[in-house]
């Protein structure tokens, strides 16, 4: 059986949907879905959302090591 996923509509999402075919190729998708609130909370393809901390990357450990005032990312400690 296909999840659905959730079904409610997406504010301004006939530009996102414009955005995802005019820049395909550019990389940006991740960061417009997040932009309008719909990468932790829909489900496409094989997607499931799985948690909010999601929308923000770990920090690599190198960079940390270097620098002893960064903090990581909470969901990621």
């Amino acid at each position: 059986m296909v999840d659905p996923g959730i079904n409610t509509t997406v504010k301004y999402g006939r530009l996102l949907d414009e955005l995802g075919w005019e820049f395909a190729w550019e990389g940006f998708r991740r960061r417009d879905m997040i932009r309008f609130g719909v990468y932790t909370t829909k489900s496409w393809l094989s997607h499931k959302p799985n948690g909010t901390h999601r929308a923000v990357f770990p920090l690599p450990q190198i960079a940390i090591n270097s620098n002893p005032k960064l903090e990581q990312n909470p969901a990621y400690k």
